[in-house]
């Protein structure tokens, strides 16, 4: 009996300066491009004829013209997302060879790694895959979540973002700092920015902060 399919290996990329090349210029090559750009790559894309919406990326920098292998020069990750599947999986190949990673819009098999469905609330991100078993499935469970999940999650977490470098410069105990994170990443701090406000949240949070500061003899 032929081996299970390997379960796909969830990640988070940082791609802040990183070389993306996207090959295609319609509605999924644009998806794609704008997202990208949102997250810091320096997104290259190529082909004969752009959306119009291409033109409001000004992070990405388009080449109006057929693809060539040269384009692939210096990208780490490769987007094949023409209307062409032929195409798409010469552009695979090529890429594969110089040993960039590659996401094939059809057939997305030919590619290396698959984008999920995702949410987000501020820098919560909530990715949703089905292993390539139905998109249509995916996309209902991102509705779902997206319904369950209260926008104050977003609020909660930027007050985090902001406190955690003072939280290791203050509290210099190790126990006492990790006691305190646990705290701070209860879900019932959700509700106090629900319930009373940001401001409120970020009050109670700095005051948790002064009083471990305090108990690991260093009150600053």
């Amino acid at each position: 009996m032929p081996k299970p399919p390997a379960a796909p290996y969830p990640a988070f990329l940082d791609l802040r300066g990183v070389s993306v090349l996207v090959v295609g210029g319609g509605a999924v090559a644009l998806r794609k491009a704008r997202t990208l750009a949102a997250c810091g790559a320096k997104v290259t894309a190529v082909a004969p004829h752009f959306e119009a919406e291409f033109a409001k990326l000004r992070k990405t920098a388009r080449r109006k013209r057929a693809f060539q292998a040269g384009d692939l020069r210096g990208a780490r990750l490769v987007f094949a997302a023409t209307d062409d599947a032929a195409l798409n999986r010469r552009i695979a190949a090529l890429a594969k060879k110089q040993g960039a990673w590659v996401n094939v819009a059809s057939p997305p098999e030919a590619g290396d790694f698959a984008v999920p469905s995702s949410l987000r609330r501020g820098s919560v991100c909530v990715a949703i895959s089905t292993g390539g078993a139905s998109a249509a499935a995916a996309k209902a469970l991102r509705e779902t979540l997206d319904a369950a999940i209260d926008p104050a999650w977003g609020a909660y977490v930027a007050l985090l973002e902001r406190r955690r470098a003072r939280i290791k410069r203050v509290v210099a105990d190790p126990k006492r700092r990790r006691r305190l994170l646990q705290d701070l990443g209860d879900v019932h701090w959700v509700q106090v920015v629900k319930t009373r406000g940001r401001a409120e949240a970020a009050r109670r949070m700095d005051a948790a902060i002064r009083n471990a500061a305090r108990a690991a003899g260093n009150g600053k």
